[in-house]
């Protein structure tokens, strides 16, 4: 019995060493590999013209907390095609104007500031409003709020 299940110790050895001795893997020939496509960008949101009818928010009151001049300087500019303009005094920093496109769902208004670069696949999310009759509360999500955008109570104006 020990010299049968020697032999067959001695035969699986044997497979083994023939099976992995010799030359490594091949991999067939003739083949280069093919350069990967360079990455498209993606597709850019069309944002609405400013143009046509419109209502216009000014600054009320802070919301939570003590806000700056330029922001109780500040107006919204909602038009009815879905286009916004949030306008603050002009400064050293610049014209104070920012556009962007805003969508209504589930009664609040949801903001996208068109800046440089924005794609199809962001977030409707850099601010978000309640409209409670002539009263707009807008609050900015934390990346709005560290670039100096404060929350606050707008009232339509006659």
């Amino acid at each position: 019995m020990k010299t049968t299940v020697r032999r067959g110790a001695v035969v699986v050895l044997s497979v083994l060493v023939a099976a992995c001795g010799g030359a490594g893997p091949t991999s067939p020939t003739g083949t280069t590999p093919l350069p990967a496509p360079p990455p498209s960008p993606p597709p850019q949101i069309d944002f609405p013209p400013l143009s046509g009818p419109s209502r216009t928010f000014i600054f009320d009151r802070e919301l939570s907390y003590i806000v700056r001049d330029y922001t109780r300087q500040s107006r919204f500019i909602l038009y009815e095609n879905g286009a916004f303009e949030l306008q603050y005094p002009p400064s050293a920093y610049g014209p104070g104007l920012y556009r962007g496109a805003y969508q209504k769902a589930n009664g609040r208004i949801m903001f996208l500031f068109e800046f440089q670069g924005r794609s199809v696949g962001s977030a409707w999310d850099d601010a978000s409003a309640t409209l409670t009759g002539d009263s707009l509360t807008v609050q900015y999500d934390w990346s709005m709020r560290m670039a100096d955008f404060e929350d606050a109570v707008y009232v339509l104006t006659p």
